[in-house]
């Protein structure tokens, strides 16, 4: 089979068919990729706009090209929306809707007002041209720390896929052309061969920023609690012993709380285990805010108990801040079934002294926690562990 321009619509067509019906039994399986979608729907208005271009002989010429046209610029929208959905990024509608309606614009004067097939080409081109530079600028500057592999690859095809268009706009039209697009000359041609694997290219670059995505969530799910949204307890004794170990090397110092919420079985017994659920996610959350300003580890240890590693906080602030989560508790009752439940905590500070490792700290923790629920919870004790003093003492036993 010769490469002709027929030929290169026929495979242009099967190739976009192709990946868009891909894409769409991609979609029934992941419905839940918003992303994925705005990519399925920009694929099949790219599959439209081919159709109409290879229909576009058997077609009035007019309604062919407006829709065809149409349908190009609203797949670089969909696509454009879908990367800036993809990294998290606002996207003013009227900005994008803005720029298609001027395209169309041109198209329509250069079609029905004084057409000129060479004039529409390069309006087509200078739109392509604007839509793959603003998705490689959206990748490259917004990429995540975590996807910066496929953000990069991605927008090294969008750019491609730009300077092929650049290209184009330099590219003479064949003066015998006329209106038909398949008589535009061996250049232009040559072109749309490119184009035809820029377009596979783009697909690879797509499902690589879905793989790389869905890898990053499966690991921040692996290593958040379901419940509170914190680190889950494999994740802040991996993380507080690295952390350990920098501050260390820094020879700064580093604090370790254990925090506990007191009668939590009560109120469980009394009020469900669901309000106990929200009991917990209340805590987090004011543990949340009162540490938000420091260098910090913040994870739910287990149960109702939640560990807090300091790096770089002295003692004497350990203390201080412990105080104020335990007046923000105060300030800040649980709502439950339309009550305002008391919630208090009992806090075990252990500080590092250069010796043992993280679960070293974490056992001084949390048999100085266990003093501050045996003399009537809600306090802290702090604990030395020191070789000779490996009990807890208490610092301030008394109710902040």
């Amino acid at each position: 089979m010769s490469l002709d321009f027929p030929t290169i619509t026929v495979l242009g067509f099967l190739l976009c068919i192709g990946i868009a019906v891909g894409f769409s039994l991609l979609l029934i399986v992941l419905r839940g990729q918003p992303v994925l979608r705005q990519w399925t729907v920009s694929l099949w208005l790219l599959t439209l706009g081919v159709t109409l271009l290879a229909l576009r002989p058997y077609l009035p010429l007019v309604p062919a090209v407006l829709a065809g046209n149409a349908a190009m610029a609203g797949c670089g929208l969909m696509m454009l929306r879908g990367v800036a959905l993809h990294l998290d990024q606002p996207l003013p509608l009227w900005r994008p809707l803005l720029m298609a309606a001027a395209f169309m614009a041109c198209i329509f004067a250069f079609l029905v007002l004084w057409p000129d097939l060479g004039l529409r080409l390069q309006v087509f081109s200078v739109f392509a041209l604007i839509v793959d530079g603003w998705i490689a600028g959206l990748l490259l500057r917004h990429a995540p720390p975590q996807q910066r592999t496929s953000c990069r690859l991605a927008a090294a095809v969008f750019l491609a896929e730009a300077a092929l268009y650049a290209l184009r706009l330099f590219l003479p039209v064949a003066p015998d052309a006329g209106e038909d697009i398949m008589r535009t000359g061996s250049p232009m041609f040559a072109t749309y061969i490119a184009g035809v694997l820029l377009e596979l290219a783009r697909c690879f670059a797509m499902v690589l920023l879905l793989v790389e995505r869905m890898l990053v969530d499966l690991r921040r799910t692996a290593r958040t609690d379901g419940l509170t949204g914190l680190l889950n307890r494999s994740a802040v004794l991996a993380d507080g012993q690295a952390r350990l170990q920098q501050v260390r090397r820094q020879r700064r110092p580093l604090v370790l709380l254990l925090v506990d919420v007191d009668h939590f079985k009560k109120i469980n017994d009394r009020w469900g285990h669901l309000a106990g659920d929200q009991v917990l996610c209340h805590f987090a959350a004011v543990l949340q805010h009162c540490v938000q300003d420091r260098d910090h580890l913040l994870g739910r240890y287990g149960g109702e108990e939640f560990v807090l590693v300091l790096a770089g906080s002295t003692q004497h602030e350990a203390i201080e801040l412990a105080a104020a989560i335990r007046v923000r508790l105060q300030q800040r009752p649980a709502p439950l079934a339309g009550a305002q439940v008391a919630v208090t905590a009992s806090v075990g500070l252990a500080v590092d002294e250069g010796q043992g490792d993280l679960s070293t700290l974490l056992a001084a923790a949390d048999a100085a926690l266990y003093r501050a629920k045996a003399e009537g919870r809600d306090r802290l004790v702090c604990a030395s562990r020191a070789a000779d003093s490996p009990s807890p003492i208490a610092v301030d036993a008394a109710p902040v």
